[in-house]
């Protein structure tokens, strides 16, 4: 007796329970969506006085003005950027360029040429940085080339798809083949291009006359190896 009074106590209370937490639910609920809807009456109220008074329209069209001019100086700044890009692509050597290059004898007049590996070191060179290597080129040459007779070094036709550089040599050019300079108070013989040491001598100038001593200070030409010889041997003696 007493379980069934308290399973329908139990029941009761339940019940109860349930339909205050329905009722609240809905209570809520319909709270909610009355809110919800005052509050987008009040923002459609208030963009309409906004309106009326000018303010928002401007604001529009300035935020449209604005991410308009943005847009454009953007994409302006992109096309500039594309276009610095292609151009730079456009004005140097490649890796895919077709390099020639040409030799030019002029005591024969023979002219030839062959296709070559486009070299490093002209990979990404614009043309004025081409020129300006042919120029460095020839103010410091290697002893090789001073032997030769190179005589000039030049750019003659310049592409992304083709460059064509010629040396020209003429061996009677080369009248010295040595050189001797003074050098820490001893003398040092040199190749004719004035860098390229080919002898130590261990000739000290102490003792030269002042006339010799002189000479050697700025440097003395020297044609062949006979006249090398003649003239260490004359200082040495």
């Amino acid at each position: 007796m007493r379980y069934k009074k308290a399973v329908t106590y139990f029941l009761t209370f339940s019940a109860i329970a349930c339909m205050f937490t329905a009722t609240y639910y809905f209570s809520y609920k319909q709270a909610l969506r009355d809110f919800n809807e005052s509050a987008v009456e009040r923002n459609n109220d208030l963009i309409k006085e906004l309106e009326k008074q000018g303010y928002l329209t401007n604001t529009v069209k300035q935020g449209e003005t604005q991410a308009n001019d943005q847009g454009a100086l953007s994409d302006t700044e992109d096309g500039q950027e594309d276009a610095k890009a292609a151009s730079a692509t456009a004005d140097t050597v490649l890796p895919s360029t077709q390099y020639t290059l040409q030799t030019y004898d002029l005591k024969t007049g023979q002219l030839s040429e062959e296709e070559l590996p486009t070299p490093s070191y002209l990979i990404g060179l614009t043309r004025e940085e081409v020129i300006t290597y042919l120029t460095d080129y020839q103010a410091d040459l290697s002893l090789n080339e001073f032997e030769k007779g190179l005589v000039s070094f030049e750019l003659v036709s310049f592409s992304k798809d083709s460059i064509i550089l010629r040396k020209t040599y003429n061996s009677d050019s080369v009248e010295y083949k040595y050189y001797l300079k003074a050098v820490n108070g001893y003398i040092v013989a040199y190749y004719g291009d004035q860098k390229t040491v080919y002898d130590y001598t261990g000739v000290a100038v102490e003792n030269l006359p002042l006339e010799d001593r002189l000479h050697l200070e700025k440097g003395i030409f020297i044609k062949d190896l006979d006249e090398l010889y003649a003239v260490l041997e004359n200082y040495s003696s």
